[in-house]
C-alpha cells in the first residue's frame, strides 16, 4: 500500500578509495535520515568507492546476489533493516559476466526488510573532455546498461537514473509517461565545473517537464588530486519548487513528500495529455 505522505532524504558525502570508511559514512547518513522520520534515503553515485583512477573500482566490484551479497550490497541491506527505511544505493560497481574487465555502474533499491526491490545499470556513460576543466571516459572501465527501470514501492513509483543520465530528457519522459514514475531519483557525482554550470537547471527542468518530484543525492568536495564534485544535494517538487538543498558538507537534506501533489500539478497543467511526439 502506497504511503501518500512521507519524508524523503537525499544524502551527500565525499567518497574516497577506502570502502569501509565510505560505508561507515553511509551508515551515519541512514541513521540521521531515520531519526528525522524519513522513509526513503537516496545515497549518491559512487557511495561505496571513488578511486583516483576509473579502473580502481574493479577491485571492489561484486555480483548483485541477494543469496550471497558482497560487502557493499550487504551493507546497504543491513542499513535498510537497521533503520526500517527504503535505501537507494545510487551507484556501485557490479561485475560484468563473460570475462569483461569493466564493471556496471549499478543503482540498487532496498526495502526496509532488506529485500532487493530493483536495480538499474547506468545507461548513459560520461565520456567528456573539457580542456582545463574535466576529462573523464567512463566507458573505458564501465559497461553501459540497456534497460529503463521504474519500481513501485510503498513510497510511490520510483524512476531510476544515475548522474549523466539527467542530460537525456527522453529517459525521464519514458519513466514518467511510460512507466508511471512519481519520483525521479538522480544520485550523482557531478564534477565541480559541470555542476556549477548545469546541475540546478537540469534537475529543475526534469521536475517541471515530467511533473514529478526529483530527489538528487550528491558527491561533494575533493576526492583526490584528480576529482572534485559539486555537491548541492536537493529535492524539487513537481512544479519545480526547491523543497530543500544541502550546498556543502556531508549530511542529508530532507523534504515532506505529498504524492497527491503529482496528481494535482498534472491535473492543473495536463501536459501529458498534449504530448504529440515521443521518442
Amino acid at each position: 500500500m502506497t504511503q501518500e505522505r512521507f519524508v524523503a532524504a537525499a544524502g551527500q558525502m565525499t567518497s574516497g578509495s577506502d570502502l569501509g570508511a565510505n560505508l561507515e559514512v553511509c551508515r551515519e547518513l541512514a541513521l540521521e535520515a531515520s531519526q528525522t522520520g524519513a522513509r526513503l534515503l537516496v545515497l549518491p553515485e559512487c557511495f561505496a568507492f571513488l578511486g583516483e583512477h576509473e579502473r580502481d573500482k574493479a577491485a571492489v566490484a561484486e555480483r548483485i546476489d541477494i543469496a550471497a551479497p558482497g560487502p557493499i550490497l550487504d551493507a546497504v541491506m543491513q542499513m535498510a533493516r537497521d533503520n526500517d527505511i527504503w535505501i537507494v544505493g545510487g551507484g556501485m560497481p557490479e561485475q560484468v559476466e563473460g570475462g569483461d574487465d569493466r564493471t556496471y555502474n549499478t543503482l540498487v533499491v532496498v526495502a526496509p526488510d532488506g529485500r532487493l526491490a530493483a536495480r538499474y545499470r547506468k545507461v548513459h556513460l560520461f565520456d567528456v573532455d573539457i580542456p582545463g576543466k574535466a576529462t573523464l571516459r567512463e566507458s573505458d572501465s564501465t559497461a553501459g546498461g540497456d534497460e529503463i527501470v521504474a519500481v513501485e514501492t510503498e513510497v510511490g513509483v520510483l524512476g531510476l537514473s544515475i548522474c549523466y543520465d539527467v542530460r537525456f530528457p527522453e529517459l525521464y519522459r519514458e519513466l514518467a509517461l511510460g512507466r508511471g514514475a512519481e519520483l525521479l531519483l538522480v544520485p550523482a557525482a557531478f564534477t565541480a565545473h559541470t555542476g556549477a554550470a548545469h546541475w540546478h537547471t537540469l534537475l529543475r527542468a526534469r521536475a517541471i517537464e515530467n511533473q514529478c518530484f526529483v530527489i538528487a543525492a550528491a558527491q561533494v568536495g575533493r576526492h583526490n588530486a584528480k576529482r572534485e564534485s559539486y555537491g548541492h544535494a536537493l529535492i524539487y517538487d513537481p512544479w519545480g519548487e526547491l523543497l530543500g538543498e544541502r550546498e556543502d558538507g556531508t549530511g542529508i537534506v530532507t523534504a515532506d513528500i505529498d504524492l497527491a501533489r503529482v496528481a494535482q500539478v498534472r491535473e492543473r497543467m495536463p501536459c501529458a495529455t498534449h504530448v504529440k511526439i515521443r521518442s
